[in-house]
């Protein structure tokens, strides 16, 4: 199998050998410059047989959903998706990632491994924190006040205006326990201003969030997806 950056060089040759033999370029003058270059087919030939391979490889089957695995607030099925698998690979207490990072949604059939690709592009690892009761809250406190953010492992209830009404307490605080999180590195280092996990220390998983997710479709042959109450907006403002 082809290596990751591999995918990614070729992926930019291949890209440069499809341009079309006349383009122009835009000086720091805004003047245009004409440009004339031709396709090296010597290099395509070259280039073709992984290309084949990669595209062979983007286009394997790994899995089936029985829904549209889509983003959308207060939680959506890809956000579900994706949090409650990477439960499978740590003993967290709970797992939280960011809309933003989601990057494409799945439509009911099949799943290639392509589209997990388009789903999580970067090369973000999974990194378990611990917080105590003041930022296991602030976390709470953040999801709410952005209509929902990709979460599993707990439940939250909410009024309408982000005022969290009550939660599912994963630890003890009072003995001096805290809440083991999971997440990405990203998110870890205070990337989406998840300020509460910054500065504390991470444990690395050893899985990228995105081979996680490809290792669970390759295990789980259907997945069905589905929108529970793991976070209630209530219709009052107590």
């Amino acid at each position: 199998m082809i290596s990751k950056k591999t995918i990614y060089i070729l992926v930019l040759l291949l890209s440069a050998c499809q341009l079309s033999p006349t383009y122009e370029l835009t000086s720091y003058e805004n003047n245009l410059i004409k440009v004339q270059n031709y396709r090296d087919s010597s290099l395509v030939k070259i280039i073709q047989p992984y290309k084949d391979s990669i595209e062979s490889q983007m286009n394997e089957i790994l899995s089936y959903t029985r829904t549209n695995l889509e983003k959308g607030r207060p939680q959506s099925t890809i956000g579900n998706f994706v949090t409650d698998l990477c439960m499978n690979y740590s003993d967290a207490d709970m797992c939280v990632m960011n809309n933003g990072g989601l990057r494409t949604t799945i439509i009911k059939g099949n799943i290639t491994r392509g589209k997990l690709y388009e789903l999580m592009p970067f090369e973000n690892e999974l990194v378990v924190l611990e917080l105590d009761k003041k930022d296991y809250l602030d976390l709470l406190h953040y999801i709410t006040k952005r209509g929902g953010e990709p979460f599993s492992g707990i439940k939250i209830t909410t009024n309408k205006n982000g005022k969290i009404i009550s939660n599912s307490w994963p630890v003890n605080f009072e003995k001096g326990e805290k809440v083991k999180v999971l997440t990405s590195d990203y998110l870890a280092n205070g990337g989406d201003n998840m300020q509460f996990f910054q500065n504390k220390k991470q444990s690395k998983i050893g899985l990228k969030l995105r081979d996680a997710i490809i290792d669970y479709c390759i295990k789980k042959d259907t997945i069905n997806i589905i929108i529970d109450d793991r976070i209630l907006i209530l219709n009052n403002e107590k």
